[in-house]
């Protein structure tokens, strides 16, 4: 690749120039002319921490297409690929995944910045193939009906090979015709409305094909064993969404720790401990001495020896989501997990030796009292009393979601969330370090979350378009 020669693009080139040099490449990706531009629409640390962004270019790969790696920052403008630092321009279908609301952004941005039309009637044969998949578009796949030329609903391993044989295609519309077959591709550009969510099995066990420093999971190799979530947490898209529950078998993910003996490993799943394989997998890793990290686990179902290990790689935290300020606030919530439950687990998050936790709740629920208020701050401090060192507290506002019991829930008002944060922070100051969460972002996933058609167009140019 020829490196630009005006100073601002060979900033940019040499940002995404030494983030490819940090990977390690555990399996090759095969090489094919570039093609397909997989966009994540965010920072890199976020990026590289979604398994997806990997297991999706080596679907594509695997079945010849040329596929490259893209990630987002507010001061890019020309957007190089990872693998080979390629313009975004050189691609002529941008396939773009869709895990946050607040990503639409960053969508419009890149759009915008590199002169595509936001809307797609408005696109001509020489702009690029625009899709958009990712888990926004199982509870709202209007949010960016009139952004995308095509929309992907449900998982890529479904109509793997279908997508790969229509994107083989070097004509634009004969790639387009092909799509609009698939049962899981809805366009209204195009005027494709009947479409299915399809979710794919886990017998080919996904994991990604490098590790990083940058990721959260840092340099670990990232597994996943579940999809989906046997909860029914009436805050949470996940387990309405993403139907039946698949858990990958538990001697193919052994013979991924097989292969890849020498790495540590980051196991994905909405919650870990309702894998039910989880202590075949922990015997192995036991036996190995193989170090992991996981995305996510219920504090009422962990054991001492699952934090042992965990401890032992690089967990310097134990981080514990009793989400709701009181036990009959998590009964709303349909959070179904006990007092008794949260403080066996903190207490044996201790007795391992943790000397930092971080509790995550969720307020703004128009049944909060006094009475819920006060349960709270007494039980920061039963945990202060447990010895832990230092204590953190993310606080949120809820923000209802569409396909939940939620969804016709109204959302705070700021004056009001600020008052109640201004309320814990007087009360907890001394006994804990609180993040709140900022209103505005989270008002901007509600109203996103709601968005359809011209209304998301309309939107950008309000709130994302410099006047």
């Amino acid at each position: 690749m020829r490196r630009p020669r005006d100073e601002e693009s060979f900033k940019e080139f040499n940002y995404v120039s030494k983030i490819f040099k940090d990977e390690k490449l555990i399996s090759q990706i095969p090489g094919n002319l570039p093609k397909v531009a997989l966009i994540f629409p965010n920072d890199y640390e976020v990026a590289s921490s979604s398994l997806a962004w990997s297991w999706i270019e080596q679907l594509l790969a695997n079945r010849g297409i040329g596929v490259e790696r893209f990630f987002y920052e507010p001061w890019f403008k020309r957007f190089y690929s990872v693998e080979e630092q390629r313009p975004i321009d050189e691609f002529s279908t941008w396939l773009f995944t869709f895990q946050f609301e607040n990503d639409l952004r960053n969508i419009a941005d890149l759009l915008i910045k590199r002169g595509i039309p936001l809307n797609a009637s408005d696109r001509e044969n020489y702009h690029p193939l625009i899709i958009i998949g990712g888990p926004v578009n199982l509870f709202n796949v209007e949010i960016l009906s009139d952004i995308a030329d095509l929309l992907f609903v449900g998982d890529l391993e479904c109509a793997i090979d279908q997508v790969s044989q229509a994107l083989m295609n070097d004509n634009k519309f004969e790639s387009i015709k092909e799509m609009l077959k698939i049962p899981q591709v809805y366009s209204k550009v195009h005027g494709k409305e009947n479409f299915k969510n399809c979710q794919g099995t886990l017998d080919i066990v996904p994991f990604s094909h490098f590790t990083t420093p940058h990721s959260v999971f840092k340099n670990k190799l990232l597994v996943e064993i579940g999809r989906g979530c046997i909860r029914r947490c009436a805050f949470c898209v996940t387990g309405y969404t993403k139907k039946p529950v698949k858990f990958a078998n538990a001697e193919s993910v052994i013979e991924i720790f097989r292969k890849y003996k020498t790495e540590e490993f980051g196991l994905i799943s909405a919650t870990i401990t309702d894998y039910p394989y989880l202590n075949t997998l922990l015997d192995h890793m036991e036996r190995e001495n193989i170090k992991f990290s996981v995305s996510s686990m219920r504090v009422d179902d962990v054991n001492e020896r699952l934090l042992k290990m965990l401890k032992v790689t690089d967990h310097k935290s134990f981080t514990v989501a009793p989400e709701g300020i009181s036990q009959r606030i998590r009964e709303i919530m349909l959070k179904d997990i006990t007092q008794e439950g949260i403080f066996n687990g903190l207490t044996l998050g201790r007795n391992v030796g943790f000397e930092h936790v971080k509790l995550y709740y969720i307020i703004g629920f128009s049944e909060e009292t006094s009475e819920d208020y006060r349960e709270f701050f007494w039980f920061i401090d039963e945990v202060n009393k447990m010895g832990y060192r230092k204590i953190t507290l993310s606080i949120n506002p809820l923000v209802p979601k569409p396909k939940t019991p939620f969804e016709y829930r109204k959302m705070i008002d700021r004056k009001d969330y600020e008052e109640r944060i201004k309320y814990i922070k007087k009360n907890l100051q001394d006994k804990a370090k609180i993040y709140a969460e900022s209103y505005k972002e989270s008002f901007m996933q509600y109203q996103i979350s709601r968005l359809k058609g011209i209304e998301t167009i309309e939107f950008i140019k309000e709130n994302f378009m410099k006047k």
